[in-house]
This record gives C-alpha cells, structure tokens and sequence, in this order.
C-alpha cells in the first residue's frame, strides 16, 4: 500500500497537467445572407493567429449554414468568412480561460457589387473553395528564410511531405504541379517542389485534375488526380531565380545541385544540375 500510494498520485498530477494543457476552445456560428436571410451552405471559414497571421485551421458551413471549430488553444485570433459573390467577414476574438466558447450567431454576409470602371479591392481571405478547387494564400504561412516550396507546403493543412519529397494532399498521392497552370519541367512533382523557393509563391491550389487521355482526346473519362497549381507573385513572374548548394565529406565525397529559373510572362525556362558521388538521385522525368 505504501508503494502503490505515490504512483497513484504521480498518475493523478501527470493526468492534471495534460487536461490543463490541452486545447479548450471552440467557436460556432452561422452564415446567412443579409438581404434573403437564407443560409450559405459551404462558405469558408478559416481562424488566424493574430498576432502573425498565420493558418490554425479551417471548415465549411453545413446546408444549414452553421459551422463549429474545437480544439483552440488560449489566445488572439481573427476568423475570416468567405464565399463567392460576398465581401469577405472579419472579426477578431479571443480564447480565454473563462471565456472558452464563442457564439457569433448570425453572420450576416452582403453580396459584392462592383460598379463599373471602379477599383477591385484585393480580396484577404487566406482560403478560397470555387468548385472542386482550394486555393490557400502563402502569406498565412510563415516560412523560414531561403526555405523551398516543399516547406510551404508541409505547412498548409491537408498536405503531407515525406521524406523523399513526395506530396500527398487529402490523402492522395499529387501526381502533377503546375506552376501558373503549366508544367514544370517533366512529370517529376519534386523539380518544382525542391528548385522554387517558398518567397516567390502567391498561393497554392489543389484540385482534381482530369487524366492526359482525357485531356488528349477531349473526352471526360471520369478519371481524376490529385494536382497543385502553384501560382507565382506578380514580380516573381519575370526575371531569373535559383539557388546552389554544395557540401563536401570525408572519402572525398561530394554533393552538388543547382538550379536556374528565367520566367517571362507565359514562358519558362529552368536549368537543372546535379552530381554526387553518394548515390543519391537528383530528379527523374
């Protein structure tokens, strides 16, 4: 009895210290429009840190037009509503010990107008879905210096990098990225991902994309993949962009690559180089 006695209490302080520590917040609301009061089935809701704007997490309305999100830690945070047609909600709240969940009621979207031969105000929500297609913002997600693309998206949520370099997004293997909607150089996903750097990307799109048979013949075959479009920076898109990085060991070993990007508008030009002498393979086409 006297040896059972303080694992008992261990046990007791260990299993305090984890619920103290585990995320206690949650926030719902739900999304109508202002003028017909109907619900928005489907609009975006995403939470930002806001002390640096980056990503926590997002969801979509249900057909009702409600949503929830649980498992937020204790902090600032803003909440960004969007949806197609409607300017884009903004708030700002807090998760607090004694305040943990937040009810926003009604968020009542206003359609958006544009007259004619008036400015186009960017749009700041860092999650658009149009379709079968997500479009995530870069500046929600902060980056190292020099870091790669691959960084970038490891991530945004719903995107796994392994090891080797290979991309899953939902849960798919990515067959394909596209930067501004064409292939870069060869089949090979990980030339984009290992020789672009993180700094010159404006957003990153997923989406299912039709096979090359399909694609060939004009005929939807019913076959889909997992793809990403990466969709440069405005300056990013004219100029010449790269990187070396070299490293030498002991047995003489030695490791080199590099690479040189020239974009112009619709052309793209990159030189690739690699050489070892550990065995490791640069890239494949």
């Amino acid at each position: 009895m006297k040896k059972t006695l303080p694992i008992l209490i261990g046990l007791f302080c260990f299993t305090g210290i984890a619920t103290a520590q585990a995320p206690i917040g949650s926030i719902k609301g739900k999304i109508i429009d202002t003028v017909a009061r109907q619900p928005l089935s489907e609009a975006t809701v995403a939470i930002l840190r806001k002390k640096d704007s980056s990503l926590v997490t997002y969801t979509l309305s249900n057909k009702l037009g409600q949503f929830e999100i649980k498992y937020l830690d204790t902090g600032d945070y803003r909440v960004f509503v969007s949806f197609q047609g409607y300017q884009t909600f903004k708030k700002a709240f807090a998760i607090i010990p004694n305040k943990r969940s937040i009810d926003f009621g009604d968020i009542r979207m206003a359609k958006e107008y544009k007259l004619l031969g008036e400015v186009v105000v960017s749009d700041d929500a860092p999650i658009k879905i149009k379709n079968d297609t997500i479009e995530f913002k870069s500046q929600a997600f902060r980056t190292k210096p020099n870091a790669m693309v691959e960084d970038l998206l490891k991530k945004v949520p719903g995107m796994q990098v392994d090891k080797d370099g290979a991309v899953k997004a939902q849960g798919e293997q990515v067959q394909k990225i596209y930067v501004d909607g064409k292939e870069f150089f060869g089949t090979d996903p990980k030339l984009a991902t290992k020789n672009l750097t993180a700094d010159m990307v404006e957003s990153v799109q997923v989406f299912d994309d039709m096979s090359d048979q399909a694609k060939f013949t004009k005929i939807d075959d019913g076959s889909r993949q997992k793809a990403i479009n990466i969709k440069l920076k405005k300056e990013k898109r004219k100029g010449y962009f790269g990187r070396i990085l070299a490293g030498v060991g002991s047995d003489d070993r030695y490791e080199f690559n590099g690479s040189l990007n020239h974009f112009n508008g619709d052309q793209q030009l990159s030189v690739l180089a690699n050489a070892n002498d550990i065995n490791k393979q640069g890239f494949s086409f």
